[in-house]
């Protein structure tokens, strides 16, 4: 783990203005790093390069630090405007989704993450940089959302090195057996990420009837179905960890709905409980309190799990592309980073269903070789021996890592 107390006031500055929200706190900490900042041009990339310069630029603009050229203050303008003119087209292309392929169809649908967690919790819309939409649609129901949008115009795709259409009847029963959740590409070029459940192999959110229970909230003049605060809160803290904590924006998100006044932090504990996942919620509002101006960084043993969390996202700061994979080699069932996340079953269970799963012929075999379903066994034999060179690779990066 990283020393806390030895952290750069760039570091600091990173972690505490990617909140979406400054307290009196928060900004006079604020301050006084902004005083130590020699290369403001590197801080503002690395900003970009971790999702979170829209918030900069707005904190920016209120706090007001010297040494920042005007040539730099341009660009993180400009920046932050093609995020809220890309996240206005989504918002378009989401709204003509819901009522070209899903009402048409009688088909239920939740909305969440990107847009809609940026509509609903942050201050603006433009703040949170976002490049698909994810959907999650009734188990079973794909085939039938994914028959409809392409009747519209949308194109099934692979999400291979380059972006390839699935045209054919075989190609479409293909993404449907290989991917637990498939692409579609808009008519305009937007990308939809429709998912039928919200973990990998765990199942930790399968008991919970997230349809039964969905809020609602309007976006651009449209009504739509999305996660209630407590759960959402639970999803993108097991979400956000399952991905190292590799980028500030999900830093963002965490206090964005922490500062809602529709969110209560014991509402989303109690259904940690229920979940069996309180490790990671308890230290998602750690990670909270620690990005925040009154919290001080030491190495003692206060928050420790929120500490856990917060040493994944300083070591991915500088966007070491093979240190993040690294990392996520040493996930556990390709879900949990620490044994203290969620109850010993969970975990169990999401190891076995992880080595089920890595047997499986993939689309990207498929794509490469495409084959009719009566001759996808073939699939299997170069599997088992990529299986082979993989599982060395992983023993020879996670080897290094220790």
């Amino acid at each position: 783990m990283v020393d806390f107390t030895a952290q750069t006031a760039e570091v600091r500055l990173q972690i505490l203005l990617a909140k979406a929200y400054l307290a009196e706190p928060d900004i006079a900490l604020a301050q006084r790093l902004m005083a130590e900042i020699g290369d403001w041009e590197a801080f503002v990339r690395s900003a970009h390069r971790n999702f979170s310069l829209p918030l900069l630029q707005r904190h920016i603009v209120q706090l007001d630090p010297t040494g920042i050229s005007p040539e730099i203050r341009t660009m993180m303008q400009q920046t932050a405007m093609q995020t809220a003119l890309r996240n206005m087209k989504l918002v378009a292309s989401q709204r003509k989704f819901l009522n070209t392929c899903l009402k048409p169809a009688g088909l239920p649908a939740i909305f969440f993450k990107g847009i809609n967690l940026a509509a609903q919790y942050y201050p603006d819309l433009g703040l949170r940089p976002s490049r698909d939409i994810d959907v999650l649609v009734p188990s079973g129901s794909l085939h039938r959302v994914v028959e409809k949008a392409m009747s519209e115009g949308y194109t099934l795709v692979a999400p291979d090195t380059q972006i390839r259409a699935m045209t054919s009847s075989q190609d479409v029963d293909a993404v449907l057996r290989l991917c637990a959740d498939v692409s579609l590409l808009t008519p305009e070029g937007t990308v939809l990420d429709l998912q039928q459940k919200l973990d990998k192999h765990s199942g930790i959110f399968a008991r919970y009837d997230i349809f039964a229970r969905a809020a609602t909230f309007s976006l651009g003049g449209e009504d739509f179905q999305t996660m209630p605060p407590a759960f959402l809160f639970n999803y993108l803290c097991h979400h956000h960890s399952r991905h190292t904590w590799s980028r500030l924006h999900w830093l963002s998100d965490l206090d964005a709905i922490c500062s809602s006044p529709h969110f209560d932090p014991e509402d989303a504990l109690a259904l940690a409980d229920q979940l069996g996942q309180r490790g990671t919620v308890e230290a998602g509002l750690e990670l909270r309190a620690l990005m925040s101006g009154d919290t001080p960084w030491d190495n003692g043993p206060a928050m420790a799990h929120g500490k856990a969390f917060l040493d994944l996202a300083i070591r991915n700061l500088p966007g070491d592309l093979r240190l993040e994979k690294k990392i996520s080699l040493t996930l556990k069932g390709g879900e949990f980073m620490f044994d203290w996340q969620a109850k010993p079953e969970l975990i169990a269970k999401a190891r076995r269903n992880w080595w089920r799963s890595i047997f499986k012929p993939t689309l990207k075999q498929y794509v490469q070789m495409p084959l009719p379903k009566n001759r996808q066994w073939i699939y299997y034999i170069p599997r088992f021996f990529q299986l082979l060179h993989e599982t060395a690779t992983r023993l020879t990066i996670t080897g290094r890592a220790g």
